[in-house]
């Protein structure tokens, strides 16, 4: 029975990783909801068998021997669920978002439940080849699945993002794979190469058959994620890899070479195809572009292994010197291919730097206004219209420390930092190797959006306890612990670690089963919510559509997405209504507030109009589309309540349209002309030009009130 259940849990774990790979990273939280449910309820289910059997049977420590965890291990698995607590506490005291922060309670939530699942696994009889199929699986499915979207085998709408942008793309085109964005998706491939490219090193000096067949096999997948890595056309992660290569060949110095000697010819033959398919556009024929991947890919191989024979020969100290000199000249002629390649975007065409630098600006200033505990889940998507210094397109912040600060604040931040540092620590004590792929997280998401896709947070929880069951013992072994307290502390080769009694052990379950229960409701609301809010798009009938969209927010009232919809459906005052308690959810929520303001004109509140669009140009300020149609509407309205006697609302009306014209005017005179991003296209249309000179005729036309 026991056994039945690790391995259900093993099946549970892998599955929600290969999930996460198909459904674009879990980057929409929508997507999770099925597999909360499912793995949410399985730790549910597996937490209350453990209840029940610590009550029936008395004898628990030999059903549950005692568990020992280091503090670093501790810290680790704390820290996930100490900032679902923070978003928790967002969520109950209000936020800028009541979606924002539960969804990134459940995020937190899942990834807690994950790691905790991952470590159990990794203290396990073979839970180090779980978690190693678990890893390498994921890492096929993403890298094979894009490849064969680029010959054009498999089709995967947004596994390419084409673009004629110089200082997007080099080549027009870029490499997306699953997770449907380049960036991130060459910070995955790069991970996985690292990772490769160290795990060499410990059968590098194996001369034995059953040893170079495994050094060959682990060496296999090199060329195909290089090639993806270069295909994305990342500059980030090109250089996290690099830095992170570096780091990890310092830190093994006494083997340092070991893994690029193997390596130069795959990483040249990556270079070649790169260039061969960029050129293409990522549109080779696919026949004959398999043939010469198969043809590249065979033939790396067998120079690597050339090499690798070369520099193990004890005959001549010269065929060992020729041996490193031809991997290096390789390894030059390979960097030498891709820097001609992507000449134009490596030295040139920084733009989206120069973005991302508006971005951190606008960001660090929104930061100050709650340092200390942040505004809560998606903090910078509904602010940024209102902060941004220059009409940029950006409701990504593209820095996960500077989101979690503006999220969380210093508190969660500091939580944040716990976590990493744990794992490092973790991970430098148990298998050094690892170190360069933890890196490549660490440092690539400092300037990219990488930890809004659950799966980079499944794979680095997944990475720490895969280099724990390097040091695992069996229970035989286990710590020999102090009796007498309850939770007490004893010597471990971490530092300190921790035996926890029957009562604690007892909360530690009751703990599991609300975190795991409370996410499986959660998650269950925000999937049923979702699925009849989709069916009400597909629904022909209106009177349907807004059954199906009620019964959608009764499900969860906080989505806005459904509101919109859902009030464009109803009469003016029943629209006011759900508008109203859709912004008690959301505050400041753009869409929202210019939804009210024409609702407002629609039942002809002149006082409510002038509020809602002067508070929508202030929550959008460079939307140069629902400004010109919110001049339109106040004209329009304006022009009623004259016609029907009321002068002094229409007076009010015809100012403040006038004053909100005069400012949209004003700004978007100071930006026409300066050396800004103006990707939202932001100018004074002529369409607005209209309204604003029909309103001030109108302002002329209306009668001076009687003093």
């Amino acid at each position: 029975m026991k056994r039945w259940v690790q391995r259900m849990g093993e099946a549970a774990l892998i599955a929600a990783l290969l999930v996460s790979c198909l459904k674009s990273g879990f980057y929409f939280t929508v997507d999770m909801y099925p597999v909360w449910i499912g793995f949410g309820l399985l730790c549910f289910l597996m937490g209350t068998f453990a209840l029940m059997l610590r009550v029936i049977i008395r004898s628990e420590k030999r059903v549950f021997p005692e568990a020992t965890f280091s503090l670093p291990e501790f810290m680790l698995l704390v820290s996930p669920f100490l900032l679902m607590t923070v978003y928790a506490v967002h969520w109950l005291l209000g936020s800028l978002s009541v979606q924002g922060s539960v969804n990134q309670l459940l995020r937190w939530g899942l990834y807690g439940l994950f790691a905790v699942s991952a470590f159990v696994i990794a203290r396990r009889q073979g839970g180090r080849a779980v978690l190693a199929a678990a890893w390498h699986t994921a890492g096929g499915l993403l890298c094979v699945s894009a490849l064969l979207s680029v010959y054009g085998i498999l089709h995967l709408p947004y596994a390419i993002a084409y673009t004629a942008n110089p200082g997007i793309s080099a080549t027009g085109a870029r490499l997306a794979g699953l997770l449907e964005y380049p960036n991130t998706f060459g910070m995955l491939m790069a991970a996985f190469l690292l990772e490769r490219l160290f795990a060499m090193p410990g059968s590098f000096r194996l001369k034995e058959p059953a040893g170079m067949n495994r050094l060959l096999r682990g060496a296999l997948p090199l060329l195909p994620y290089a090639a993806a890595l270069l295909l994305s056309e990342s500059r980030g992660a090109w250089l996290a890899a690099g830095l992170a290569m570096a780091a990890g060949l310092v830190l093994e110095r006494r083997r340092s070479l070991a893994p690029l000697l193997l390596a130069a010819a795959p990483l040249a033959g990556a270079a070649l195809l790169y260039r061969q398919l960029a050129s293409a556009m990522l549109a080779p024929q696919p026949w004959p572009g398999l043939l010469t991947l198969a043809v590249v890919w065979a033939g790396s191989m067998l120079a690597g292994l050339v090499l690798y024979r070369l520099a193990q020969s004890s005959v001549a100290a010269g065929l060992r010197r020729l041996a490193w000199a031809a991997g290096g000249i390789l390894a030059a002629v390979g960097a030498a291919a891709v820097f001609l390649a992507a000449q134009e975007r490596i030295v040139r065409n920084f733009s989206t730097v120069s973005a991302r630098g508006a971005i951190y600006r606008d960001a660090w200033r929104l930061f100050w206004h709650s340092p200390w505990f942040g505004h809560g889940g998606e903090t910078w998507r509904l602010s940024y219209r209102a902060v941004q210094s220059n009409p940029y397109v950006g409701s990504q912040v593209h820095s996960g420390y500077l989101d979690m600060l503006l999220n969380t604040g210093i508190i969660g931040t500091a939580f944040l930092f716990m976590l990493l540092g744990a794992a490092g620590w973790l991970l430098y004590r148990s298998r050094r190797e690892l170190l360069p792929v933890f890196a490549v997280f660490v440092m690539h998401s400092a300037a990219d959006i990488d930890w809004s896709f659950g799966l980079v947070w499944l794979l680095m929880f997944l990475l720490v306890a895969w280099g724990q069951s390097f040091s695992a013992v069996e229970p035989d072994q286990a710590l020999q612990v102090q009796t007498g307290r309850e939770v007490s502390a004893v010597k471990h080769h971490f530092g300190f670690a921790f035996r926890m009694g029957p009562v604690s052990r007892r909360l530690l379950i009751l703990f599991w089963l609300g975190i795991s229960g409370g996410g499986v409701f959660l998650a269950l609301r925000g999937e049923v919510g979702y699925r009849l809010y989709q069916e009400a798009l597909y629904e022909p009938s209106r009177a349907e559509a807004v059954i199906l969209l009620q019964s959608s927010l009764r499900w969860n009232p906080a989505d806005a997405g459904t509101a919109l919809d859902l009030a464009r459906r109803l009469s003016p005052t029943a629209a006011e209504m759900i508008l109203q308690r859709s912004l008690s959810y959301t505050p400041g929520h753009p869409a929202l507030i210019f939804a009210l303001a024409d609702n407002a004109v629609k039942r002809g509140d002149a006082r409510a109009a002038a509020y809602w669009t002067e508070a929508g140009f202030s929550r959008d300020k460079y939307n140069a589309g629902e400004q010109t149609k919110s001049l339109e509407r106040l004209l329009r309205l304006a022009k009623s309540k004259l016609s029907a006697g009321n002068v002094k609302e229409a007076r009010r009306i015809v100012q403040a349209g006038l004053a909100l014209y005069n400012e949209y005017a004003h700004r978007a005179s100071d930006h026409r002309g300066a050396l800004l991003r103006n990707d939202r296209d932001f100018r004074l249309t002529r369409e607005a030009k209209e309204w604003g000179s029909q309103l001030a005729r109108l302002e002329q036309s209306i009668p001076d009130p009687i003093p």
